[in-house]
């Protein structure tokens, strides 16, 4: 009967330990979610600039190309003389 009881306790305290190391690694996932989210938040001037001119180069490179593309292109001669023939 008492060897019983022991293992019961020992299963109900393995149980309890399990939960413990669970609720740790929750909460430190928290913490790290916490952190991140604060370091954003604290940086966001920065990461709005960031994304400005990331839209502001795209914007230009698309530009340019369209540009580019829509240029008629010119013979040897033609480049030569400047276009005047």
């Amino acid at each position: 009967m008492a060897e019983k009881t022991t293992a019961v306790a020992q299963s109900a305290a393995e149980r309890v330990q399990a939960g413990r190391q669970a609720v740790v690694a929750a909460s430190g996932q928290a913490v790290a979610l916490a952190k991140t989210t604060w370091t954003l938040i604290a940086n966001r001037k920065a990461l709005v600039a960031g994304v400005g001119a990331g839209v502001s180069a795209l914007g230009a490179t698309s530009y340019l190309a369209g540009r580019r593309a829509g240029r008629r292109t010119l013979g040897p001669i033609t480049r030569m003389t400047g276009g005047r023939i």
